[in-house]
C-alpha cells in the first residue's frame, strides 16, 4: 500500500471535519436551523465522498503500461 503524505493529511482531516461538523450538531440538535443541518450534510457527504475516492486511489493496483502496437507489422509494410 503506498500512502503519501498528501493522501494521508487529507483523509485525516476529512474525517476530523466530519466528526466535528456532527459532534456539534449532535450538541446543538435543538438549536440550529434546519438550513444549517442540511448544509452539514452536503459538507460531510463530501468530504466522505474525498475519504472514499483516496482511499480507493491507494487500493488501486498500479498498471502496467500496455505494449505498444506496431503501425506496420512486419511483413506487411508494403
Amino acid at each position: 500500500m503506498n500512502l503519501s503524505p498528501r493522501r494521508l493529511i487529507r483523509i485525516v482531516l476529512s474525517v476530523i471535519i466530519i466528526a466535528a461538523i456532527w459532534l456539534r450538531a449532535a450538541r446543538e440538535w435543538r438549536d440550529q436551523s434546519g438550513l444549517w443541518l442540511a448544509g452539514s450534510i452536503t459538507l460531510s457527504l463530501l468530504l466522505l465522498l474525498v475519504v472514499i475516492v483516496e482511499v480507493s486511489g491507494v487500493l488501486r493496483r498500479k498498471r502496467r503500461p500496455a505494449d505498444e502496437v506496431p503501425k506496420r507489422p512486419l511483413g506487411l509494410d508494403t
